[in-house]
């Protein structure tokens, strides 16, 4: 890495004493910036700041070094007119499932004003993709335990049964009396409807009915849509059931939702980083937190 490059972050960071906001000024992501950080460490061999919660405090080797390089690094300022060139812009790097990102994320996101990069994928792809340091900040529904990565519990997604309109107008419908059916009708009824599915595995199938029945499914048919969009939307327009998230089911939604005669359940979801990202995890959490509980 270039040290004048370092250097020149060296000096945006003194000035600021925060990551992110140096990292604005230079066009540079917060974990870009604390990569320069450290490599200027390691090339002089000395600390140059100590980290508290809000900022961070420069040692004496810094304040030494600061004055070594300010009047040519602000000769340079005066020269160009600004340390890094226009039109280079820090951006969000996430990744995240596609539907739990646009439902929640991407309209707050959009309206930030914020530069941003998302990729769309699993966990173990997201994971790849994070180690690799291709995106700074992921979004799983699984709990990984891997050496150098940090997550925060985010937000626990419901998931509720749903059916289609004309399902729920239908005679043989359980739901419709007034009394609470048993529930070995309603499995014997559910094991007969068309079902739509995320996978194969019936993964989420398999976890409803686990909490309802005790027991593993056995559906009788069923359409695979590995997208929980397009399983909304083949409930809207065609005739079946499914299980599905309740941030997908707005208000005006046409699907019949019963949280009630059959229990839905909770999948938690954590936000990921790299573990020498910490204060990037910490400066973005309560942020994703506030836009997907609002």
């Amino acid at each position: 890495m270039n040290p004048i490059e370092l250097y020149q972050s060296f000096y945006c960071i003194y000035r600021e004493r925060n990551l992110t906001k140096a990292g604005k000024i230079l066009g540079l992501s917060q974990p870009a910036l604390s990569l320069h950080l450290q490599s200027l460490e390691r090339h002089r061999k000395e600390v140059l700041f100590r980290r508290t919660s809000r900022d961070l405090i420069p040692t004496d080797a810094a304040k030494r070094l600061y004055v070594q390089i300010a009047g040519p690094i602000e000769e340079l300022e005066r020269m160009e007119g600004q340390l890094k060139p226009q039109g280079t812009i820090s951006r969000l790097k996430v990744g995240s499932a596609k539907e739990i990102f646009l439902e929640t994320i991407l309209p707050k996101l959009s309206k930030s004003g914020e530069g941003f990069h998302v990729q769309y994928g699993h966990p173990p792809d997201l994971l790849d993709a994070l180690e690799k340091k291709e995106i700074d900040l992921m979004i799983s529904n699984q709990k990984l335990n891997v050496p150098g990565i940090l997550l925060e519990e985010l937000y626990k997604e419901k998931f509720v049964f749903v059916a289609s309109k004309s399902i729920s107008l239908e005679g043989d419908f359980p739901f419709r009396g007034q009394s609470k059916p048993k529930m070995e009708k309603i499995q014997t009824w559910m094991e007969n409807q068309h079902w739509f599915v995320y996978s194969e595995d019936l993964a989420i199938v398999r976890r409803f009915w686990k909490v309802n029945f005790d027991s593993r499914p056995k559906l009788k048919e069923y359409s695979v849509l590995p997208n929980l969009h397009d399983i909304r939307t083949a409930l809207e327009f065609g005739r079946g059931v499914s299980v599905l998230p309740t941030y997908l089911l707005g208000k005006k939604s046409t699907l019949y939702m019963n949280d009630r005669e059959c229990h839905g359940f909770e999948n938690q979801l954590y936000l990921v980083s790299r573990e020498e990202d910490v204060d990037f995890l910490e400066e973005n959490f309560q942020t994703f937190s506030n836009w997907m509980n609002a």
